[in-house]
């Protein structure tokens, strides 16, 4: 089984990009703060330590895909075989350019030309943490669907995103009676293009009001619906990762995922944490100090250049 892995990844230092996105963003009245925060879109070079990651903890990883608006890293070896940059004009109908709503982008992650039947999706802040074989994303041709907390079910979101994992939960529900009232775990995902395809043929409507939504909107099908779809069709495997304090603390248990907004007062726990995925989160109250703890920490955890790197 040849397993592929997908990055979104975009420089918001380039003032090229930077240009384009405050065009359109004043013309765009009604958004989410949340969405459009800086820390949506904050290059911290998380990528290079995430590719490091991969060679040194899921060297079975086929190909890597990084779909990016017309960048490429300036350390990233493009002339390694198993890297290729794809352009948004390669899988994006040009109408719908430019976008700046990860939601919508990745509608269009099966249509990556060459890409497997069987691929994981990552940000570029997601992270291997300890070394992870196959079977660990997909057992007899299924994709584990790993989830955290639950979804509240009288709470009000806010935010776009809880908004639209929300959404997509009770669209589940009204379409096939089944309720999978769950976060997922936001780290490192499993797909398979089959059910990607099924799920966005079954609800192709709403998956065009999204590829139309240039920045993140309370209409955005979000990708939890390929995973819930996924479950309710027996074509993924339900799995909750919710952390348990006596197997963390006591038994010494591996957690399958972990994740932390970063901030100030957690830094210190990160490398306390023994888990297999990490996601290390940029958030409204990252400081520039903070995203500095982090890349220590980092290059403390992947010292050593990976043949992804010139």
């Amino acid at each position: 089984m040849d397993i592929d892995l997908v990055y979104l990844w975009v420089d918001d230092t380039d003032w090229d990009w930077k240009k384009k996105r405050n065009k359109y963003l004043q013309t765009f009245s009604d958004y989410d703060d949340d969405a459009v925060d800086k820390c949506r879109f904050y290059n911290n070079n998380e990528l290079m330590y995430s590719l490091r990651s991969v060679e040194r903890y899921a060297p079975w990883i086929h190909k890597i895909f990084i779909v990016t608006d017309n960048q490429i890293p300036d350390w990233l070896n493009t002339e390694n075989e198993k890297i290729r940059i794809v352009d948004h004009t390669e899988i994006i109908p040009k109408e719908y350019l430019p976008l700046f709503n990860s939601c919508a982008i990745e509608t269009r992650l099966p249509y990556i030309p060459n890409l497997s039947e069987y691929f994981l999706y990552a940000n570029d802040d997601m992270f291997f943490w300890k070394p992870v074989t196959k079977d660990f994303f997909f057992i007899d041709g299924k994709m584990i669907c790993r989830m955290r907390e639950k979804i509240k079910k009288h709470k009000i979101y806010r935010h776009v995103y809880g908004h639209t994992v929300n959404r997509a939960c009770n669209m589940i529900k009204e379409r096939f009676g089944c309720s999978i009232p769950y976060f997922m775990h936001h780290s490192i995902d499993a797909y398979t293009k089959s059910a990607y395809f099924q799920c966005m043929s079954e609800f192709k409507k709403d998956y065009d009001i999204t590829l139309n939504n240039r920045f993140r909107d309370y209409s955005d099908i979000q990708r939890s619906l390929i995973s819930y779809y996924a479950i309710t069709k027996n074509l993924g495997i339900f799995k909750q990762v919710k952390q348990n304090f006596i197997e963390k603390f006591i038994l010494k248990q591996t957690e399958d995922s972990h994740y932390f907004n970063i901030k100030t007062n957690i830094l210190t726990k990160i490398n306390n944490i023994n888990t297999y995925l990490m996601c290390l989160n940029d958030c409204r109250k990252t400081r520039d100090e903070d995203r500095d703890a982090i890349r220590q920490i980092l290059e403390e955890k992947f010292p050593h250049k990976s043949q992804f790197e010139k």
